[in-house]
């Protein structure tokens, strides 16, 4: 009977783990400046939840990640959920004040983004280098070294100046690519291949290269979802 119990107390704490909404990070807010679409992951190729109105709040969970143009998403609390608002369209706030967008962290290495500042603390993550953070305008001094406070995917967390550098978060951008007719997104550049999906007019996807088929006509890479896919110029083009 105590056997029982325990299993049944165990399925019943496993099953509020997981229904649990993402915890909330104190004195963090994100804020719509516009109106904006909530999607289902940090980038313009991930699905729409809804749409929301100019100055809306939302609680923010913690993580934020940068997608191939140098835009940086903010997941938020929504419905029992989650969902991803870019901060084009946004503010996160820290208690009631915008932090600026001006700066990011990106990693000069393969380094670890810890719970602290200092590295006596746990680590959180592991970032690669040339990955960027969003930078929470916080910093501190530990044994002559200067750590910077992120967010992450893993969410908030401390990384050493010795391995990142603050730099323009828009340095290295890259463009859209926006459809100008209804279109079938493909697996590789070329008709011979695989239908994805397809996309209506006035769609945009992240642009990450390109290559010219058999016939002359230039496909354009973008991301779609978790992965990628190809769409052709004949009904799109990079804005």
């Amino acid at each position: 009977m105590k056997r029982v119990f325990c299993l049944t107390l165990l399925a019943v704490l496993a099953m509020a783990m997981f229904a649990a909404p993402a915890l909330a990070v104190v004195g963090y807010a994100v804020k719509t400046t516009a109106s904006v679409n909530l999607r289902k992951g940090p980038g313009l190729g991930y699905g729409i939840i809804t749409s929301v109105s100019s100055g809306k709040s939302f609680t923010y969970t913690g993580v934020s990640q940068f997608d191939g143009r140098g835009i940086a998403w903010h997941r938020v609390s929504y419905n029992d959920s989650t969902a991803w608002i870019s901060w084009k369209y946004s503010n996160l706030t820290y208690n009631g004040s915008a932090i600026s967008e001006s700066k990011c962290v990106q990693a000069t290495a393969s380094v670890n983004v810890r719970k602290g500042a200092g590295i006596s603390y746990e680590k959180l993550t592991t970032v690669s280098s040339g990955r960027k953070l969003v930078y929470l305008f916080e910093s501190k001094v530990v044994s002559g070294r200067i750590w910077y406070k992120v967010s992450c995917s893993q969410g908030i967390g401390w990384i050493s100046s010795a391995y990142s550098k603050l730099v323009n978060p828009t340095s290295s951008t890259t463009q859209t690519v926006v459809t100008t007719g209804s279109v079938y997104l493909r697996k590789g550049p070329g008709l011979s291949y695989g239908i994805i999906t397809s996309a209506s007019e006035g769609k945009e996807f992240d642009y990450l290269s390109y290559a010219t088929d058999g016939r002359g006509v230039k496909w354009y890479k973008v991301t779609y979802a978790s992965g990628t896919a190809w769409i052709s110029s004949k009904y799109s083009k990079i804005a």
